[in-house]
């Protein structure tokens, strides 16, 4: 895991130019305003996560149509570059076993009425 910053798709919907200005900003603000400054932007950002959740359509729907096991095979592959190395064996093994239940589910699905 190196400690680069990619924004997840969740903040890039949460970001916009403005407080991206506002957020380069802080640092050269006096130190006393920093905080308020840095709580108007957390507070805009909540703002905006909320509204994500206000419309008809998901705006974060990444696997839609999809069977839970491949979601939870999905979100482990997105999180497994932000994990330390112990962690990334974890998924790994985690993704292992979901995929064996997969094949297992597959090859006996429809057996019952034999």
């Amino acid at each position: 895991m190196d400690n680069e910053f990619s924004p997840t798709p969740f903040d890039s919907h949460l970001q916009n130019r403005t407080l991206q200005l506002l957020k380069t900003a802080i640092p050269y603000i006096p130190y006393p305003r920093q905080r308020l400054l840095a709580t108007a932007v957390k507070i805009m950002e909540l703002s905006r996560a909320n509204s994500l959740f206000e419309q008809k359509e998901p705006a974060l729907q990444m696997c839609e149509g999809m069977n839970t096991s491949n979601r939870i095979l999905q979100m482990l592959d997105a999180i497994r570059p932000l994990c330390v190395e112990a962690d990334q064996a974890n998924i790994d093994m985690i993704t292992n076993v979901l995929s064996m239940a997969d094949i297992y589910n597959g090859m006996f699905s429809g057996q019952e009425d034999l």
